[in-house]
């Protein structure tokens, strides 16, 4: 299950990164020591929305070739890391010349009815982007209040595409949250649209999930038994990898099971619930490779940051229905991409008994940032 390299994955290892430093600011294992990491140098939020814009308006959210315009989730990651106005355009430009310009969309969206209709339509981003930003002036500018709006209203409520693409239209709305940016709402409203997989939407509107479940555990446990579960043995015959997720969306046994889990998942104190999935995250992307041989895994590196971007979300939700259904999208990634990685074994051991030698903690990693972020390292 190593995956070990990709400039896509350096990245995503790097944004990854940077949430383990996000989500401490909630809670964390006390055995990794971390710090408080600033929004952004003064002269670094002019830069930073200067870039931001000029992104918004060149090029496209979804690339010709199908991968994602990295720049927005880029640009606030170095914020939060408290990045240099160099840093910020250092990596705007690195990033600028790969990337493609919109494509005019076929049509118009203008209603709720249109937008239904089009949902997981890629030809109809730039007509998505233009019918959230049209929204958000008749909010004036609230754009927390757009999203709200468009996430729990409506026939297809567009909660259920903040899960697609490795939930990385969640993390966008956590970013537009955390930074106040009416640009990154809009553009994960735009990519929960377009990036819509029915397959999702499906699992979580299940209707076994109305209904009271058997018993309610936590996420820890629910792994333990999702490991050992013989419903998913031999169901992802084409390899490992979230990309094969067909697999288990079209096996009514696994299927089933998925539902199961996502069901069984206790959601009543979702402040125990938070850093109970903050722990595992992190132990499924640091101890599931063999002793003396640390790999990266590109997947499992994914829900680090769908927790710290569950922490941000949930602040602006209210009580109830509305916390439970991101929280169980979210843990819905955990056994999605546990199972499509072929459930490896978590060792526990492999983090906790690591003796960290001087020198080789969150703050000298940070200080690396700080001294090679403007060189192209990041």
């Amino acid at each position: 299950m190593d995956i070990k390299g990709s400039s896509v994955s350096s990245v995503m290892g790097f944004v990854s990164a940077a949430s383990v430093f996000r989500i401490s600011r909630y809670r964390y294992p006390s055995h990794i020591c971390l710090f408080s990491i600033k929004m952004g140098q003064q002269n670094s939020r002019p830069v930073f929305d200067s870039k931001l814009i000029k992104s918004h308006v060149e090029h496209a959210l979804i690339q010709q070739d199908g991968r994602h315009n990295d720049i927005p989730t880029v640009l606030a990651t170095l914020l939060f890391l408290d990045a240099s106005p160099e840093m910020l355009k250092h990596a705007y430009r690195c990033r600028k010349d790969s990337l493609h310009t919109w494509t005019p969309s076929p049509g118009s969206i203008t209603d709720e009815a249109t937008k239904t209709a089009l949902l997981g339509d890629k030809r109809f981003q730039r007509a998505f982007m233009t019918y959230f930003s049209l929204l958000n002036n008749q909010y004036n500018s609230n754009s927390t209040a757009l999203a709200l709006s468009q996430l729990f209203s409506g026939p297809v409520p567009l909660v259920y595409g903040l899960f697609s693409s490795l939930g990385l239209p969640l993390t966008f709305l956590s970013d537009g949250i955390e930074l106040r940016s009416a640009i990154l709402v809009a553009q994960s409203l735009t990519l929960s649209a377009v990036d819509w997989q029915p397959g999702i939407y499906d699992l979580l509107t299940s209707s076994q999930l109305a209904r009271p479940a058997s018993e309610l555990l936590g996420p820890e446990e629910l792994l333990r038994r999702v490991a050992y579960d013989g419903r998913f043995s031999g169901v992802m015959k084409g390899g490992a990898g979230y990309h094969n997720i067909s697999q288990i969306l079209s096996n009514p046994s696994a299927r089933a099971a998925v539902v199961e889990y996502v069901q069984q998942l206790d959601c009543r104190n979702l402040s125990l619930l938070l850093p109970q999935l903050a722990s595992l995250s992190v132990l499924l992307l640091t101890a599931t490779h063999k002793p003396e041989r640390p790999a990266f895994d590109f997947y499992l590196a994914h829900l680090v940051t769908a927790v710290n971007s569950l922490r941000v979300v949930l602040s602006i939700l209210e009580e109830g229905t509305q916390r439970v259904v991101v929280a169980r999208g979210v843990w819905l990634l955990f056994v999605l991409v546990y199972v499509t990685q072929l459930r490896p074994v978590v060792d526990g051991e492999l983090l906790m008994g690591m003796e960290l030698q001087e020198g080789h903690d969150w703050r000298a990693v940070y200080d690396v940032f700080c001294n090679e972020g403007g060189t192209g390292q990041v």
